[in-house]
């Protein structure tokens, strides 16, 4: 076996134990993380399928989202994936070691456009600063996913993106009377141009008849 193979294999095989970790820590997080349950259940009831490529360094491996857990895999499933998601090995352990939002926003997300924003707030969730906030949350365990409770460091995201969501609403409500009051003027306007109109007409009519009878 040439030095060459041996080292593809070598890598192969501490991409698949990187993988195996990454699976148990990710599905015990799920688990027991009731946060994370609330904000990973369309994922998980949609089994969402996420095709994860690095292309510094290059390696690519699919994750998908089941009752189970989170399964990771570098086989391609049987299935189209959801979401095609490129970033830099960098920028990964910048997003869920220091929950870096700049590297979540340089990621290239390729899918449908509602479902990568929720990916995105997702991927903030499992960065550690958000799991550290509330880790003694694991140890109880809510009669009811609603009853689940969040420190406000870790809803803070979610409460901002409200806030920036309500303001993006209400400029869009002033927007929309700034066109039904646009609308309003030039329906005025356009109703004194058809009476002008309107009344020119009768007038050469009226010149014209007067002229054919005068003759």
């Amino acid at each position: 076996m040439s030095d060459s193979q041996q080292s593809t294999q070598q890598s192969h095989l501490l991409l698949n134990i990187l993988l195996i970790v990454l699976e148990t820590v990710f599905s015990f997080i799920l688990k027991n993380d009731a946060v994370i349950r609330l904000q990973a259940k369309s994922f998980v009831e949609r089994k969402i399928i996420l095709r994860i490529n690095s292309y510094i360094p290059y390696f690519d491996f699919y994750v998908q989202f089941t009752d189970k857990g989170v399964l990771f895999d570098l086989q391609a499933p049987d299935r189209d994936v959801d979401l095609e998601v490129s970033s830099t090995l960098l920028d990964l352990i910048k997003i869920f070691i220091f929950g870096n939002r700049r590297s979540i926003k340089t990621m290239r997300i390729g899918g449908d456009p509602a479902l990568k924003e929720q990916f995105k707030d997702l991927l903030l969730y499992f960065s550690l600063p958000k799991l550290f906030a509330d880790w003694k949350q694991w140890l109880r365990q809510p009669d009811e996913p609603h009853q689940a409770i969040a420190s406000k460091k870790r809803i803070a995201p979610l409460l901002e993106k409200i806030d920036v969501q309500r303001s993006q609403i209400n400029g869009l409500h002033v927007e929309l009377k700034q066109y039904k009051n646009r609308l309003r003027r030039l329906q005025q306007r356009q109703r004194l141009i058809n009476l002008g109109f309107a009344v020119i007409t009768v007038v050469l009519i009226s010149l014209l008849v007067y002229n054919l009878w005068a003759a």
